[in-house]
């Protein structure tokens, strides 16, 4: 599943919230980074089942966000992806509530 953030700059807010957390502004949160890649890693819950993957689309007007299982977990991304992905949408409302205009699921 991913949910999709409307936003006029999905670029700038995917920035924005990547450097929150390397600024320890979030603390529950930590990046890593694969392939020159930054994934959100989530420090206590979920955290050791996946990351989350934020992708801006500017000429679409969307931020998506999407949960990776990671290799050898077993456990099906179902049973813990909208968790994750609840956790992540805290950090939209709380911190970047006027960035944002709707989201939708795909």
């Amino acid at each position: 599943m991913k949910l999709l953030f409307k936003s006029s700059n999905a670029e700038t807010l995917r920035s924005a919230i990547i450097k929150m957390i390397e600024d320890k502004d979030l603390k529950t949160w930590t990046i890593t980074t694969s392939e020159n890649f930054k994934y959100l890693k989530h420090t206590q819950q979920w955290g050791d089942k996946g990351v989350v993957k934020l992708k801006a689309d500017n000429t679409k007007g969307y931020l998506s966000a999407e949960v990776l299982r990671f290799k050898g977990v077993i456990d099906d991304i179902k049973d813990f992806e909208g968790y994750y992905l609840g956790r992540f949408c805290e950090i939209i409302f709380v911190n970047f509530p006027g960035r944002f205009t709707s989201i939708e699921k795909e």
